[in-house]
């Protein structure tokens, strides 16, 4: 006597047909792949957003009296280093994050040169030699009484910079809410409406 279970397909559990499958799986990749570069541009976005707080944090530092220029000349680097790592996966970031980054990296490079010479002015009293050291000491007096301030073209560049620097975020933080309001006036249009997807 044999056994017919063994001889027999089971019936019952039907396959998809090699085509179908093929599909599926790349359609699975691809969505794995979008939502890779999804995530990379949240994280782009994120890292955009902290550097661009640091930099209005520091251009309003540089333009108070009493900032000590060396200690906002190592923050400026440090947000000029936000700035690179915002932007490092360049390729899959979207237009609008990638000109936004562009932007305010290039702000951020102008503010860090200017602290920099800046730095430099306040450093160089101590390497000259002892006239040059007695006037620089006078200067440094007289600029330290000042709070150790920017010169007023300095200021006038910060302030620039400033003001360049508000109108590269204002489109992006338009679109944000214009997006967010297009959703909302399309959650709330009810059942009747046509909907794009």
């Amino acid at each position: 006597m044999m056994n017919s279970n063994v001889d027999t397909p089971r019936r019952g559990v039907s396959r998809a047909p090699l085509g179908v499958r093929i599909a599926l799986a790349i359609v699975a990749v691809l969505l794995v792949v979008v939502a890779g570069v999804a995530a990379v541009n949240l994280s782009a976005s994120r890292s955009f957003n902290q550097a661009t707080k640091s930099l209005n944090a520091n251009i309003k530092a540089a333009q108070d009296d009493s900032t000590d220029i060396t200690t906002l000349h190592a923050q400026q680097q440090q947000t000029d280093a936000q700035f690179a790592e915002a932007g490092r996966m360049r390729s899959l970031l979207l237009p609008s994050i990638r000109d936004a980054i562009d932007a305010n990296a290039d702000i951020s490079s102008q503010l860090t040169k200017i602290t920099l010479k800046r730095a430099e002015v306040q450093g160089n009293g101590a390497d000259t030699d002892n006239a040059q050291a007695q006037q620089q000491t006078d200067s440094a007096t007289s600029q330290s009484k000042k709070g150790g301030s920017l010169t007023e073209a300095q200021k006038k560049q910060v302030e620039e910079l400033l003001k360049a620097n508000q109108q590269s975020t204002d489109p992006q933080s338009d679109a944000t809410s214009s997006e967010s309001s297009g959703q909302q006036a399309t959650e709330h249009k009810g059942t009747g409406a046509t909907k794009p997807w």
